[in-house]
């Protein structure tokens, strides 16, 4: 039986100025998450850390869907994306776009720099395994100015890729053109932690309780998404129907999109077999995609 074609309209990438205005919006929830809980009793601090590390996570997946976008430079607009959507939690579009775009090449493959074998299906090393993304705001804050370092130190850019990137080609780094404009960007990385470091010094109770600590939980709930999303099995092909069966849809519903799957990044399964697609067309496409063929994976 012949498939229909997927309308084109599903398939359009992101547009930056779009990604713009989804990282105002998510801005606008925490500024205004941090006026209620200025004014508000002390015992609402657990809702209020919820819901920004809820909102700093949604800032990622607009910097994720900012990797996605085929530019041959960085136009102002991305730019722009990059200073509210990435360098608030700790990375820039280089650096994201060096690890993810090589999670997607190699999905399952032993060079994907996502798998964790280890894992396979247990759910106890599952989430054994997601407490280490306690850590994952720190590292991301710590790669900083140790990749503003290896930009003017090549013996340290392998390390660097290593630690940093996840890149796990084994091959030495110190020319690699695209670890060293990794490692470029990340000055102007440094400098925006230099003025939060600054505020701190002036209000580092409220640095530390409004946006550190969620930061960290956001860093945390990212982990746990990356895990839950993926068959942590290594797999033999890359076929669309390994990619199907790889990969997974999930926290579909609105506490969910909340908490673990903000701008709809739960579809993930679909996003893997079209990655282009911008994430506001993913749930659209997916019911597309079920329409089209109704035995497919949910």
């Amino acid at each position: 039986m012949r498939c229909n074609p997927i309308p084109k309209i599903l398939l359009l990438s992101a547009n930056p100025q779009r990604l713009l205005l989804y990282a105002l919006a998510d801005w606008s929830v925490i500024a205004a998450t941090w006026l209620l809980a200025w004014k508000t009793p002390w015992w609402l601090y657990p809702l209020w850390i919820v819901l920004l590390a809820s909102r700093f996570h949604a800032l990622g997946v607009i910097l994720h869907d900012a990797v996605h976008i085929s530019a041959r430079r960085k136009t102002a607009s991305l730019r722009a994306v990059e200073f509210l959507a990435g360098y608030p939690i700790g990375s820039t579009l280089e650096a994201m776009r060096y690890h993810h775009l090589r999670h997607h090449r190699n999905l399952g493959q032993s060079s994907d720099p996502y798998l964790k074998p280890w894992v396979g299906r247990s759910v106890v090393r599952h989430w054994l395994l997601a407490f280490r993304y306690f850590l994952l705001t720190p590292l991301w804050v710590v790669r900083g100015p140790y990749g503003a370092l290896a930009f003017h130190l090549p013996p340290l850019r392998t390390s660097y890729g290593r630690l940093f990137l996840q890149d796990r080609s084994g091959a030495g780094l110190e020319d690699h053109a695209e670890v060293i404009a990794c490692a470029r960007e990340e000055h102007c990385q440094v400098l925006f932690f230099l003025c939060i470091g600054a505020l701190a010094a002036v209000w580092p109770r409220l640095l530390l309780e409004f946006y550190l600590a969620p930061l960290v939980l956001a860093g945390y709930l990212a982990g746990h998404r990356l895990l839950h999303e993926h068959v942590q099995e290594e797999i033999r092909d890359r076929s669309p129907e390994a990619s199907e069966a790889s990969t997974r849809n999930h926290h579909l519903g609105l506490l969910g999109q909340l908490l673990l799957t903000p701008h709809n990044s739960g579809y993930h399964r679909t996003h893997h077999l079209h990655p282009q697609a911008a994430f506001e067309n993913l749930s659209k496409l997916d019911q597309w995609r079920r329409q089209q063929n109704p035995g497919s994976i949910r």
